[in-house]
């Protein structure tokens, strides 16, 4: 059903996005040349002449977004995301529109020369109308979807880890008209709906129109009855087995022999994708390096000037494939801040931080050496934040899937972070957030991560020392 109603959504988004980029092509034609707002010098181009210019405009748009994951089936990403992306898109087009016509007329393909006034007037107002239209097309599909599809009451049976990820994940669906009702337990709980063999009862008492199963692959015979039982009431049924959970991270579907393997550790930062993320890092650690210079100077005169010590505290981490590697950051704290006994996972003594050093931690500039780092190769400027080995050691042995977190550099900002778990917030939550950019890695998403760091002004975990 979700998936019926996501290609739905997504054929709405292109009728809208078509009709709408058709919209902002005409009004700003008017706008540009026949309302007078601005002078013409060179006289009013006719609009037919103007009209080679719709097709590439289109073309340019819907497969740009095509490219930026917009007609995906997938879930609606954060407004903040969908403005970034749709202004990428604009420059992209414009960019492109003045490139493509350029050439033609060159070769006197075309016998005009685009206004470079309208392009621009183009591209703010395809912003504008393009974010308002898709924020009123959603609105108006969920009305549509929910009056011919009705609430889906959601009974998840099981309440493990991976019970409770689903019913995490569907609550982000609830804009589909899904509601998570509760849990089925195999022993009564404080806030479960009821037990395994309360099934029917519970079904008909609240109600519900679909059941998750996610229980582990031991319970196969229960697992068998709950369908069957399910199939008697007309209740849909969706399994989901542990060995999703055990895939976490985006799988590879591999053949030996005609024999098909799941390989778990496959992730899409590999390839020409990987190649393209290490040059990105060299060419923006080089540029801000070559930027900050100047007050990077300053600031180690100020922290050499202000507290015994060296300006630059290099501590060791974890990253890509468990190697160790030194941080480099500014210090910011007392010569003699930490020990060996003061060694914990958590914020720092404040009273031990120096006087610039708050400065520093609170603008996040004593983050700014790590661009060293990342030139080097030994982080990225996007990738789960390193740990220390003390601590990579400690969680490694109990928290699951804690590890995967390496198979990809670690970075200077990441998806956690700009979710703000920072600082003494849940391991468990963070590696969550962690596994899923490694599973869901793209170039595009590293720009977001990058734009909506920039917007919170903090690169990392501020309880790091």
């Amino acid at each position: 059903m979700i998936k019926r109603m996501q290609k739905k959504l997504i054929h709405y988004y292109m009728v809208s996005d078509i009709l709408t980029i058709l919209g902002a092509f005409f009004f700003c034609f008017w706008l540009r040349f026949l309302s007078g707002v601005f002078p013409t010098p060179k006289g009013i181009p006719s609009l037919r002449q103007y009209l080679v210019v719709v097709p590439v405009l289109l073309l340019a748009h819907i497969i740009h977004f095509s490219y930026q994951g917009f007609y995906k089936i997938r879930l609606r990403r954060n407004r903040l995301d969908d403005l970034f992306l749709v202004v990428l898109n604009a420059l992209v087009t414009v960019v492109l529109v003045v490139l493509v016509f350029s050439f033609f007329r060159s070769y006197s393909y075309v016998n005009f020369e685009i206004s470079r006034l309208f392009l621009i007037i183009y591209g703010v107002f395809f912003i504008l109308f393009i974010y308002l239209s898709r924020l009123y097309i959603f609105k108006l599909f969920r009305r549509v979807c929910l009056r011919k599809n009705g609430l889906s009451r959601i009974m998840i049976v099981g309440d493990g880890e991976l019970g409770r990820l689903t019913g995490e994940n569907l609550q982000k669906y609830a804009h589909f008209g899904l509601e998570v009702q509760g849990f089925l337990t195999r022993s009564r709980k404080k806030n479960s709906l009821g037990t395994f063999t309360e099934f029917e009862e519970t079904i008909r008492k609240h109600r519900i129109t679909d059941v998750f199963i996610t229980l582990p692959l031991e319970d196969s015979k229960l697992i068998a009855r709950l369908i069957r039982q399910a199939n008697v009431l007309m209740v849909n049924v969706k399994l989901i087995p542990d060995i999703i959970y055990l895939a976490s991270l985006r799988t590879g579907l591999e053949h030996i022999e005609g024999i098909p393997v799941i390989n778990l550790d496959a992730t899409p930062v590999s390839g020409w994708g990987l190649l393209f993320k290490r040059a990105f890092d060299i060419l923006v650690s080089l540029a801000g390096i070559l930027v900050f210079l100047p007050f990077g100077i300053i600031i180690a005169l100020v922290i050499k000037l202000t507290s015994p010590g060296p300006v630059f505290y290099r501590q060791k981490r974890v990253g890509f494939d468990g190697r160790v590697f030194k941080m480099i950051k500014f210090r910011t704290m007392a010569r003699d801040a930490e020990t060996g006994s003061d060694l914990r996972w958590s914020r720092p003594d404040r009273s031990k931080i120096t006087g610039p050093g708050k400065i520093l931690r609170k603008l996040s500039v004593d983050e700014i050496p790590q661009l060293i780092n990342v030139l080097k190769g030994d982080m990225s400027l996007v990738g789960p934040r390193p740990e220390r080995p003390e601590f990579v050691d400690q969680f490694k042995s109990h928290i699951p899937r804690y590890m995967y977190r390496h198979r990809i550099k670690t970075g200077m900002t990441g998806w956690a972070q700009v979710h703000g778990l920072r600082g003494d917030t849940s391991l468990r939550k963070r590696i969550e957030y962690d596994i899923f950019y490694i599973k869901n890695w793209s170039f595009r998403l590293d720009l977001q991560i990058l734009w909506r760091t920039i917007l919170k002004l903090k690169f990392i975990d501020k309880g790091e020392h």
